[in-house]
């Protein structure tokens, strides 16, 4: 006992470090322990250690006070407190600053408190900061995001010309793919960005090695990809889809290639098709969630409930802090299995408060909003992804983004390639709104939006459907006929012209001419959605009395998808109309929901 009291007494009174002088070698060796602990992630040690380090009495020179603040900063960042981070390098600058350190000295600082500002969303402090940084001195994947906040803010020329300068930078030697996309979107040639400076350094007699040659010649698949990006964006989707099944037949398995053709069918209104991918995707990457907002927005739209609840399960077992699985458990609620709608818009809800630009979460939001006929905020939703488009032009970068440096909505995280593609338009905006629109009876605002869709993608025929759709609810029926059948000639299998055209019919009481259209659809053997070509002309011979025919073609339906819940209705339907019970007619019901 004795001893262990004399030796805590000898501890109490035994000076840590005896003067000055020897507090000089003990932080320097401090300093390189830190290092080594935030070389191999060890941020907690760091973090503590670092405290001795910059709490110390000892007097220390501006360039090493402002050290071991940038390195209380690193350990900080690396346990993801960035706010705590960004005030640590506030001081190593001002330790910079107050001792006259020179400016490449305070560049390094100012990159990491730019990255702290992104992670806080604090996007115009990041421009801000980045800015004030020389071109030269920052790395690539800084300047990305200066053109990235560049055409967010819709600064289109500003945007291009960081792009290009990327490119030239690099001089062809790195596949920068997202520069290259971003050029194409905005209506650039990335090309002849990325080999200018190599025609001047060939011009003023530079030696030009193999190494400066520019990779992408090299890989041409790499040109055809960024191709389809820009077709993508200004709408050409028959190119940007035979651009990437291109590709796909030398690179089956690609998940770029498989989740952006699986989005663009989507957005095609080919949802089977795009279904048949996303579940490829899933097959082959099962831990990955990109793309599982859109195919669970696909499942939702076909009421293919189980498939829906086996997808939700298996993005929230992998990934449960990503937004795609939480937008599949969203819509998994709104099914006609768990029908809790509530739920399903207060989870999507949250997401949107994590992450308020989410364009899959978003578009989801609209879609319950209009299954609930709740048009006043499905068009918000809607438009709060419009907003972020600008400029819709003919042959010009379709729609950029002018999403406001200041709004702090910037995701360094989020993928620009994968689930969402938050820097391409789709084609479900423009059809949410104009049905929003018509719900709210704001019919000039929908004829607007239709006509800018039309305006933009003039050969796609959802698109000429979609101006029908609007001509019709104004009271303009020949003109809105005219649409259909214009939409037919382009694609005689469009759905979404059948489905108008067949509307059309059965509210002008025209149904041999119902009929005569969904016979001739179901002669195509390779007609598409063929359960609900067959519900359709089920309920044409039903309006016609046919009631033999009518049920031949339910039972058809069911063949096909057993549990279809419009062909089970009208079989249920006829049985009670047989036995002399009142039912409602289908007919009212059947324009709403085709």
């Amino acid at each position: 006992a004795n001893v262990s009291v004399s030796g805590g007494n000898q501890w109490e009174t035994e000076p840590l470090v005896r003067g000055n002088r020897e507090a000089v070698p003990m932080l320097q060796q401090l300093r390189k322990e830190i290092e080594e602990l935030l070389k191999e992630g060890l941020f907690q040690s760091a973090w503590t250690l670092s405290g001795f380090l910059t709490s110390h009495s000892s007097s220390k020179n501006g360039d090493m006070e402002a050290r071991d603040w940038a390195l209380y900063g690193d350990a900080a960042y690396g346990l993801g407190s960035y706010s705590q981070a960004r005030g640590f390098y506030d001081k190593s600058l001002m330790a910079l600053r107050n001792y006259g350190g020179d400016a490449k000295s305070v560049y390094p600082i100012l990159l990491r408190c730019a990255d702290c500002a992104l992670k806080l969303r604090d996007s115009e402090s990041a421009f801000q900061l980045l800015s004030s940084v020389p071109f030269e001195h920052r790395p690539i994947r800084q300047s990305l995001v200066i053109a990235r906040l560049y055409e967010n803010a819709g600064k289109r020329r500003q945007a291009v010309t960081a792009y290009q300068e990327i490119l030239d930078r690099t001089k062809g030697r790195l596949l920068i793919v997202e520069a290259s996309q971003a050029l194409a979107r905005l209506g650039a040639n990335p090309k002849s960005a990325s080999t200018r400076k190599d025609r001047e350094d060939s011009s003023s007699g530079s030696d030009s090695k193999l190494d400066m040659k520019d990779k992408s010649s090299m890989f041409p698949f790499v040109r055809k990809l960024v191709a389809a990006h820009g077709f993508i964006s200004k709408f050409k989707c028959g190119l940007a889809l035979t651009a990437l099944r291109d590709l796909r037949k030398s690179f089956p398995d690609s998940m770029p290639l498989l989740l952006r053709e699986a989005t663009l069918l989507f957005d095609l209104g080919r949802t089977d098709e795009s279904i048949q991918l996303f579940k490829q995707v899933r097959t082959l990457y099962p831990r990955s969630p990109l793309g599982a907002d859109t195919h669970a927005l696909a499942l939702r739209i076909r009421d293919k409930a189980m498939e829906l609840s086996k997808l939700m399960r298996q993005v929230m077992r992998n990934t449960p802090e990503r937004p795609e699985p939480w937008i599949a458990v969203a819509l998994d609620f709104s099914s006609d299995l768990k029908a809790s709608p509530k739920k399903a818009l207060d989870v999507l809800s949250r997401v949107l408060h994590l992450n308020p630009s989410h364009q899959g979460a978003l578009l989801a939001k609209g879609f319950l909003h209009l299954r609930h006929n709740d048009g006043k905020r499905a068009a918000s939703a809607y438009q709060r992804v419009r907003d972020r488009f600008i400029g819709i032009s003919k042959g010009g970068i379709g729609l950029g983004g002018m999403e406001m440096l200041g709004s702090g909505n910037y995701r360094s995280s989020q993928p620009i390639c994968g689930s969402e593609f938050p820097d391409l338009p789709r084609f479900s905006l423009f059809q949410g709104l104009v049905e929003s629109y018509l719900l709210m009876r704001e019919n000039e605002r929908a004829l607007v939006t239709a006509k800018q869709a039309l305006e933009a993608m003039p050969y796609n025929p959802r698109s000429l459907t979609l101006t029908g759709i609007v001509l019709s609810h104004s009271g303009h029926k020949s003109k809105a006929c005219k649409a259909f059948r214009g939409a037919l000639k382009i694609d005689p299998r469009c759905m979404d012209a059948v489905e108008a055209l067949i509307r059309f019919y059965h509210h002008e009481k025209r149904y041999d001419k119902m009929i005569e259209l969904l016979r001739n659809q179901l002669r195509q053997g390779d007609s598409k959605r063929r359960d609900t070509l067959h519900v359709r002309l089920g309920d044409a011979y039903k309006m016609t009395g046919q009631i033999s025919a009518a049920l031949e073609q339910y039972h058809a339906a069911l063949a096909i998808t057993p549990n279809h819940r419009e062909a089970l209705k009208g079989i249920e339907y006829i049985e009670a109309s047989g036995r002399g019970e009142e039912a409602e007619p289908e007919g009212e019901e059947d324009e709403d929901e085709m």
